[in-house]
């Protein structure tokens, strides 16, 4: 048995920051030697998905046309995952019988068997991958975690819009028909338990009596003007306890019976500051209105702290299932790459991207379909800031 090793360091740029020289083939991949053996190992990524071709050699570079010959190349890769792939015979070249998924970058280890002789190969090739101190981690803010099973809330999303709680506002009506005083609050005053709101003269006892306030709340509504007359019905102030209010949003036929009492409603303004809050479904309309083929529900939100102001348009999202996956990512997590979405694996201080195809999200949490397995290590934070150094660092892709 026979044995070279060749400790050769990447296909792309290497850590100095400039390419290496490496010796290629007539299909333009790597040419390993071994006294009077070459092999021309090419990663074909005109292929879909990107496969291994290798070709055969002599010494003087001659080709030949494998016959006996076997060949196997082991793949290791960032995070301690190792790929083994065979080849068959194809014509005038080998081919591997596998695919060779992204990213392209891993250490090699190249074995050609002819009979009781094996040529061995090693080298690296980094694609993409990324070192950084760990002092410039730190700074970046960059934190890593294991992409594992999560549980991700489907929704469905409707506009709203936020309104007085029709069970906390008072219209105040004079007891007796007469002509109004005075009118003691403005728009936007408090109002208190036992505050006097109004004075009206009486028409039966043609003396003036004190109209007060019942309970708590703020003047949302001035109905009525000093020296004018009013009746029994006549409405004088509205007011409201903004303590709490409503949000009313559509329920359209194709969400119809998937929207219930007690499911959890995230709800967020669409303009101005950005608000948001949490609240469960306190009603649902029974049934379509006839003109619009719509329904609706209702969440009430606490409102303590002002932060809803009624008018104020927002979006709903209903939650009306969760849904168990075995690999899910926070969206943070997730990059756009000019081949489609990515997430950085990690490892240390190293970091390289994988792409990865999604799947379904809460806009929190996202589920991976392809491309990670279960406690796979990645950046949970910050990535963004390693796709931009990759775009400074990746000064070509070639194999």
């Amino acid at each position: 048995e026979t044995s070279s090793i060749a400790n050769e360091h990447g296909d792309g740029e290497a850590r100095g920051g400039h390419a290496e020289d490496v010796k290629r083939g007539p299909h333009g991949g790597r040419l390993l030697s071994a006294g009077d053996v070459q092999l021309e190992l090419q990663l074909s990524e005109e292929e879909d998905p990107p496969a291994y071709k290798a070709y055969l050699y002599d010494g003087s570079g001659k080709s030949k046309r494998p016959s006996a010959e076997q060949l196997v190349v082991h793949l290791q890769r960032l995070g301690g995952r190792r790929d083994s792939l065979s080849f068959r015979i194809d014509g005038d070249h080998f081919h591997s019988t596998a695919p060779v998924p992204e990213p392209h970058s891993f250490s090699v280890e190249v074995v050609l068997t002819h009979g009781a002789e094996d040529h061995r190969w090693q080298f690296e090739q980094d694609e993409g991958r990324i070192e950084l101190a760990e002092e410039s981690i730190a700074s970046a803010g960059i934190l890593t975690g294991a992409a594992g099973p999560s549980l991700i809330e489907v929704t469905i999303e409707a506009p709203g819009e936020v309104r007085l709680n029709a069970e906390r506002v008072v219209q105040v009506r004079p007891r007796f028909p007469g002509i109004v005083r005075q009118m003691r609050k403005r728009l936007g005053d408090p109002v208190r338990p036992g505050d006097v709101l109004a004075t009206v003269h009486s028409n039966e006892s043609l003396a003036e009596y004190p109209i007060t306030a019942a309970t708590s709340g703020t003047i949302v509504s001035q109905d009525a003007a000093i020296g004018q007359a009013v009746e029994h019905e006549s409405i004088l102030y509205t007011f409201a306890d903004l303590t709490s209010v409503w949000v009313d949003f559509p329920i359209y036929p194709q969400s119809a019976g998937r929207i219930r009492k007690g499911q959890t409603v995230r709800v967020q303004s669409e303009s101005g500051p950005p608000v948001s809050g949490q609240g469960v479904v306190r009603y649902v309309g029974p049934l379509l209105e006839q003109d619009t083929r719509v329904s609706y529900g209702r969440v009430v939100l606490d409102n303590r702290d002002r932060r809803w102001q009624p008018g104020m348009y927002v979006t709903a999202h209903v939650t009306v299932e969760h849904i168990e996956v075995p690999v899910a990512v926070p969206d943070e997590a997730i990059v756009r790459m000019s081949e489609g979405a990515a997430v950085f694996r990690a490892e240390g201080n190293r970091f390289e991207p994988q792409p990865v195809t999604i799947g379904r999200s809460d806009r929190r949490i996202t589920e991976i379909v392809a491309g990670l397995e279960p406690g796979a290590r990645i950046v949970t934070k910050n990535a963004f800031l390693l796709k931009a150094e990759l775009g400074k660092s990746e000064a070509h892709h070639e194999h």
